[in-house]
């Protein structure tokens, strides 16, 4: 039996692991693990241009009619509302309730708490090598 080392399946595994682990994070506040991810995307785009459901279809690679489902979701959840523009009274963008922002501040926090965490286990060396490991596969692969 080998004792080969597959960093692909490894760095595959560990993002899983964090990919649950934020999924939790999310649920406890109601949500669904994609409905986390399209509140903390219209958080933070918004903030420099209107967002429309197009634009969570490109970011997410999701179909036009999920984002739909998930969209009127979050609107009778009250996490987000759809507002008609005047240009095109077809196309609603998409901005965060209150409610929307509190939680997504909340679900922010309790991630950057993990990420802490996850921090706490290296030294400064070890978080620098990581960081220039990762970043030079990503740019080994990347498109």
């Amino acid at each position: 039996m080998k004792n080969d080392v597959h960093i692909g399946k490894l760095i595959s595994i560990f993002y899983k692991r964090i990919h649950r682990r934020i999924g939790l994070e999310v649920r406890q506040y109601g949500l669904t693990s994609i409905q986390g991810r399209i509140l903390g995307f219209v958080y933070s785009k918004s903030a420099i241009r209107d967002i429309f459901q197009k634009d969570i279809e490109e970011e997410f690679d999701i179909r036009r009619s999920s984002v739909t489902s998930v969209l009127q979701l979050m609107e009778k959840k009250g996490y987000i509302k759809r507002i008609s523009v005047s240009e095109d009274a077809r196309l609603k963008k998409i901005i965060l309730t209150k409610n929307g922002i509190d939680i997504q501040n909340k679900i922010y926090d309790r991630i950057i708490e993990f990420e802490k965490s996850l921090e706490d286990g290296l030294n400064n060396e070890e978080k620098e090598i990581l960081v220039s490991l990762i970043n030079r596969l990503s740019d080994k692969i990347a498109d």
